[in-house]
């Protein structure tokens, strides 16, 4: 709300006149970097052309200023809300026809509908995803572990939107590189990694043929660290409730049909099922309205860590690594 220089009224920001006088608004507003009046509609300020009233934050030291700190600092989200904004992340599947002539085909097709799918054929890892933005497999697999892999760099995929598309709605902006390598550093600190690694495995292990399921990298990830076994449990659970989110989505596209093609696939390569991941599964997972207020006050807290100096030199590294792909 505003109110009027002439007869005082509150009046909505929009409004262009007073509803009470008719007074008109003179639409500025003020820098806050150098006090230079600019018009509401300014990206840039006009006097020392710093971003201002963002439509992307397009460098640092606006996403780390006063107002964004603040804007965190007192953010909340409904379940409303965050319903609509997982919604938007898979709409787009919602209009392309997922078609090919094997399941392979089929499941990397409809990864292609959200990210980039490149085949690689060099280095041990089945498949990566880099910098959120394109997911790597590798072609000389069985197509089963084709298959298995890009679900599971998907899933890498839909969580990296979904913290990304979390910051945009608190900040009201659109993705940039700038925001995007917050959330790529976020996800990479080592308790993260390890939810992020989590999920993943969870949401892919989903899709295959029971006895199938691998929690090899995220088994990987907690015998190479020190961080306490209470925390690697609260870890897990975050990571299963955002993995229980993303298959609600994912089911509605790999439904009955194509998981039975999965199946089919499974038995063609003879591949031989080793039912050991399948304790590392949990139904454990928090309320939705819990898990959203503990990761903003968790997004807080790395978007303060951050904003150091001494961390400034690794955003810019991811960002330029994000800007090459």
């Amino acid at each position: 709300m505003k109110s009027c220089d002439v007869c005082g009224t509150f009046n909505l920001k929009e409004n262009k006149y007073c509803t009470h006088c008719g007074n008109k608004f003179i639409t500025e507003h003020i820098c806050p970097y150098c006090g230079a009046t600019n018009l509401d509609y300014s990206t840039h300020c006009v006097r020392c052309q710093k971003q201002i009233n963002p439509i992307t934050i397009d460098d640092f030291d606006v996403l780390f200023d006063e107002y964004n700190h603040d804007l965190l600092l007192n953010a909340e989200i409904s379940d409303f809300e965050y319903s609509e904004l997982l919604s938007d992340i898979f709409i787009r599947a919602s209009y392309i026809d997922i078609y090919g002539k094997t399941a392979k085909d089929k499941i990397l097709n409809f990864a292609s509908i959200f990210t980039e799918c490149k085949p690689k054929a060099r280095g041990y890892e089945r498949g990566y995803i880099f910098l959120g933005n394109c997911i790597y497999y590798d072609d000389r697999l069985d197509d089963s572990v084709q298959i298995a892999t890009i679900i599971h760099e998907l899933a890498h995929y839909f969580l990296f939107e979904i913290i990304e598309d979390l910051l945009c709605f608190i900040f009201k902006v659109r993705p940039s590189t700038t925001l995007q390598s917050l959330v790529w550093y976020f996800l990479t600190l080592p308790e993260f990694k390890i939810m992020n690694e989590y999920c993943a495995h969870t949401v892919e292990g989903r899709f295959v043929p029971y006895g199938f399921q691998n929690y090899g990298s995220f088994n990987a990830l907690v015998k190479n660290t020190d961080i306490d076994d209470e925390s690697i449990n609260t870890m897990i659970v975050f990571g299963n409730t955002f993995a229980n989110e993303i298959i609600t989505y994912m089911e509605k596209y790999i439904d009955d049909d194509l998981r039975q093609e999965i199946k089919i696939q499974y038995r063609k390569d003879q591949n031989s099922p080793s039912y050991e991941s399948i304790f590392t599964e949990t139904n454990d997972c928090l309320p939705l309205n819990l898990k959203n207020s503990t990761l903003i006050k968790i997004l807080y807290d790395v978007f303060k860590e951050a904003s150091q100096n001494n961390i400034r030199e690794d955003l810019e590294g991811i960002k330029e690594g994000i800007e090459l792909v």
